[in-house]
């Protein structure tokens, strides 16, 4: 497992009944179309996607803590393993993530976690109990088939009236604990937010693997830096006030813009052949990212034979 641990922080969560909340999710990120010969998610389109891990520490800090980044066509169940341990935390998590091979494989290993799963998950309910907070319909004991173990399943209904179907395995927690800890998860979109408008990981300066895996590691690294001095400088601003006053001050001297403003320049030697070079291969970096290679031309052929099959299907009915 090739994960990358920024920081971790002592500071105890709000609730200490829970423990320690880590949120789990995934965002996707458009890459250059120079890009379409290994990210490609259709024929015009290129992406990478990063899976992270945030902790929230309390209600006014958030930092990223693990991350792993792969191509746009891994899909974040597949890529959940590699951000999640067994480490005492509760692991907060989207539908996405609700896949019942995933649920046992977690309980056998230990890992706590609190998931939302769909309408239509299968499972067998063991025991009910009356609700007794006014948003929650149902609060089972059930079992999710794959594994002996129960566990908990939470029906609630937001303000909106959106109906919320959860599955934790902490059986000790209470309705309300369980809600206010789901809450958190939206903590996670801000981050991704935060982290594409102030950090500017959607503009990419790179389209090859390497350069794209480390600008990804360089962002997250960033964002935990900075979190780090506003704590111990300035714990009462904001995260986006803190990073915009010291950009102001990441100048270089003077001297420096001089020495380059000086620097003598070679003389040019006119308009040169360039000789014919063969292709590179490419270095996919497998061993920091989970790379699943696509090009443009996968989607091309996969269009070509389809429209051959219609042609086929049709001249026989005319037939």
């Amino acid at each position: 497992m090739n994960c990358l641990l920024l920081f971790h922080a002592q500071v105890p969560h709000t609730n200490p009944n829970v423990g320690p909340l880590r949120i789990v999710d995934g965002t996707y990120i458009k890459s250059p179309k120079n890009a379409l010969n290994w990210t490609a998610i259709s024929k015009d389109s290129a992406g990478i996607k990063l899976h992270v891990r945030i902790v929230a520490a309390s209600s006014d800090s958030m930092f990223p803590e693990k991350m792993i980044p792969s191509t746009g066509n891994v899909a974040d169940s597949d890529a959940v393993n590699h951000i999640i341990d067994a480490d005492g935390a509760l692991y907060v998590m989207d539908r996405g993530y609700a896949h019942k091979t995933k649920m046992g494989g977690w309980i056998e290993r230990g890992v706590q976690f609190l998931v939302r799963v769909r309408k239509t998950f299968k499972m067998e309910t063991l025991k009910s109990f009356k609700p007794t907070h006014p948003k929650v319909t149902k609060n089972e004991l059930v079992s999710i088939l794959t594994r002996e173990e129960p566990v908990r399943y939470i029906e609630f209904r937001d303000h909106d009236g959106t109906i919320f179907h959860l599955i934790t395995n902490r059986l000790d927690l209470t309705e309300e604990e369980i809600l206010d800890a789901y809450k958190n998860r939206w903590y996670v979109e801000l981050f991704f937010k935060w982290l594409k408008q102030h950090v500017k990981v959607s503009h990419l300066f790179s389209h090859s693997p390497i350069g794209i895996w480390n600008q990804m590691y360089i962002a997250l690294i960033t964002c935990a830096l900075a979190e780090i001095m506003r704590l111990i400088h300035q714990p009462t601003k904001n995260s986006w006030t803190f990073l915009s006053t010291v950009q102001q001050f990441l100048f270089s001297s003077i001297h420096a813009l001089l020495k380059d403003f000086n620097r003598k320049l070679r003389k040019s030697k006119g308009r040169q052949k360039i000789p014919k070079t063969k292709p590179k291969p490419i270095q996919y970096g497998e061993d920091f990212a989970i790379v699943s290679p696509l090009t443009k031309q996968h989607f091309i052929d996969k269009e070509k034979e389809k429209k051959r099959k219609e042609k086929e299907k049709k001249m026989k009915m005319e037939q």
